[in-house]
């Protein structure tokens, strides 16, 4: 029996409240009984047939894929309301699309007139200048729409500048996590149910998650954030589940800060402050600093995140200087010198095991971040005024953007210079907008004592023996953050003696440095460590800062950790950077190094 497919088409979700789909369905279905042809449907919902939009992408693209490759038999029909659900295209073109498929030996009807064409149909010259007319008209109509359209698009855009709330439903469609189905007059507001998850999407990734991490997140936890309609499954059912092109697309979209960004008449228009915001201007800025400089490879195997590679070549060898990469083994990471391992430098491709590496950059990071957060702590002067004097920056660069961008609209004045200063001048933005973030995140915690210990909770709680031992751990990727924020390089060296130097560097100047050194215990040779930081002038000593808040920090971290990893507070005693480091991390449960690991065994 063949079949009859039931093309259903509407643009706007107007369209799919209504009655659209019942009418266009019970006419095709009753079509096919008439026929004795076995129904089947295909559907493009909010999706417009001007300048033939839908038979580029969508389901009827698809579907003249399928009868071209024969995987849907030629001898099919094809169901459309009227022609101009087919193409509202210009009328020739649409006349070409129409005649593509009868070429193809389709059968295409048009339900409202009743009418049937094929391939001997269109061959009489009346029957061929019908269907042009109804294309033409149907593209007359579109474009007469498009006009109003367009005219109350540019009402509203001159309403949102007045401050007065508007909901442009014509022009661009709202982000999944927006609910614009109120009036023209009322302004956009967030969506009952997915707003949240794009909520925590943006959280996870500023914690460094990368787009894999969180759709495995949300769709482990779908019960409380639920995907939007629309993602498509196995064999192409819609369910409800989260793809990874949906959270990348909503990481780049300027609407998570408010903005609407569309084109009237080639006209582009940005209306700041038109969705309710998700995040700050630093805070988008910081979501794609880490997008472009954190970039987490997935091992093939386990789903492999290590602390170093992938930050830019952060991680470098210390005799070729070429970056480190890593490969696993048995489920272990080992860094590699690259330069070596691609025969780019005369380096050999020599290796270091990740659990001695990572080990020594967990003591790193707890150091780097005590010491950031001892620089910028509560006894030095506000930097309000400075973040003041930044905030002015950004919005004089905000104008000049502005103004920059109506230039080139208008085309007053040479476009490829004026195009060149916008870019200059939304790369100065960016950056500015980078630093205003560091800036305010200093400024919060200069207040009490407590304040200073609960940022050193926050980062205590992400240095566990599981995230170190499980390559696999979530929190591995923020650590990953941690040490792309707060180390400017990592440089691991192995020694004519077969021993490994590894030296951390720190954007201050400061160096952690952690080393295989033989030492002589009764005459003999015995293999062991040292560990070294360097200080450096206009830094607030360590030492000085944690002895002012140690009780306060030992006390709270007794409550709050110890439980979980049998944690033994240390007898007091005046602080040691280095030595407090060891004692804490060893009492939260980490192995102490082994001086034996240090010395590779070749």
């Amino acid at each position: 029996m063949p079949k009859l497919f039931s093309y259903i088409r509407w643009s706007s979700s107007r369209q799919s409240e209504g009655t659209t789909l019942a009418r266009q369905t019970a006419a095709a279905k009753a079509f096919a009984v008439e026929h004795d042809l076995e129904y089947d449907e295909i559907r493009d919902e909010g999706v417009s047939a001007f300048r033939g939009k839908n038979s580029k992408r969508g389901a009827l693209a698809d579907f003249i894929a399928a009868v071209e490759a024969g995987a849907i038999p030629s001898d099919s029909w094809l169901y459309v309301e009227n022609l101009d659900r087919l193409s509202r295209d210009e009328a020739m073109r649409s006349n070409d699309l129409l005649r593509r498929l009868l070429s193809l030996g389709m059968t295409v009807v048009t339900g409202q007139d009743k009418r049937i064409h094929t391939p001997e149909s269109e061959k009489d010259v009346m029957a061929m200048i019908f269907s042009i007319l109804a294309f033409e008209r149907a593209n007359e109509e579109s474009r007469t729409k498009q006009k109003r359209t367009v005219g109350n698009a540019l009402a509203l855009v001159e309403r949102h500048k007045q401050g007065r709330p508007v909901n442009i439903k014509a022009v661009g469609s709202a982000p999944w996590w927006i609910d614009a189905s109120g009036p023209q007059y009322e302004a956009v507001k967030p969506h009952p149910v997915h707003w949240v998850a794009a909520k925590k999407a943006v959280e996870l990734f500023l914690r460094g998650w990368g787009a894999y991490r969180v759709v495995t997140y949300l769709n482990q936890h779908l019960e409380l954030y639920p995907a939007p309609r629309g993602n498509k499954g196995p064999r192409q059912r819609v369910r409800s589940f989260w793809t990874i092109p949906t959270v990348k697309r909503l990481r780049l979209s300027r609407a998570l800060i408010g903005e609407k960004v569309m084109t009237l008449s080639g006209s582009s228009y940005t209306l700041q402050n038109y969705y309710p915001p998700l995040c700050t201007e630093q805070e988008f800025a910081r979501l794609n600093d880490i997008r472009e400089n954190n970039r987490i490879k997935i091992g093939s195997e386990r789903k492999t995140t290590t602390f170093l590679s992938g930050l830019g070549g952060l991680l470098r060898c210390g005799h070729c200087d070429t970056p480190m990469t890593y490969y696993t083994k048995e489920g272990r990471i080992r860094y590699v010198c690259a330069g070596g391992q691609q025969y780019v430098s005369t380096c050999r491709a020599w290796s270091v095991q990740g659990r001695l590496l990572e080990a020594c950059v967990i003591r790193a990071v707890w150091v780097a971040n005590t010491l950031d957060i001892a620089a910028n702590g509560s006894d030095l002067e506000s930097l309000q005024p400075l973040i003041d004097q930044r905030r002015e920056e950004a919005e004089n660069l905000n104008k000049q953007i502005e103004n920059l961008t109506t230039a080139i609209q208008m085309g007053t004045g040479p476009i490829a210079s004026l195009v060149m200063a916008l870019q200059r001048a939304e790369s100065e933005k960016n950056s500015l907008l980078l630093e205003l973030d560091k800036l305010s995140q200093q400024e919060a915690i200069r207040n009490s004592d407590d304040d200073i210990t609960n940022q050193l909770l926050a980062v205590a709680r992400k240095l566990t023996p599981e995230v170190l031992t499980d390559v696999t751990h979530p929190h591995r990727h923020e650590v990953r953050e941690l040490v792309r924020r707060l180390f400017g390089k990592v440089i691991v060296t192995k020694r004519d003696d077969k021993s490994l130097s590894i030296r951390v560097i720190f954007p201050s100047g400061v160096n952690y440095l952690c080393e295989g050194v033989m030492k002589l215990n009764n005459g003999k040779k015995e293999k062991s460590y040292v560990e070294y930081l360097t200080q450096q002038d206009g830094i607030t000593p360590l030492d000085t800062f944690m002895n002012r808040v140690r009780s306060s920090f030992w006390e709270m971290l007794t409550d709050e950790i110890a439980g979980d990893f049998d944690f033994q507070l240390p007898s007091p005693k005046p602080y040691d950077s280095l030595e407090s480091t060891r004692t804490m991390i060893e009492a939260m449960g980490h192995k102490p190094l082994n001086g034996k690991d240090f010395f590779g065994k070749r």
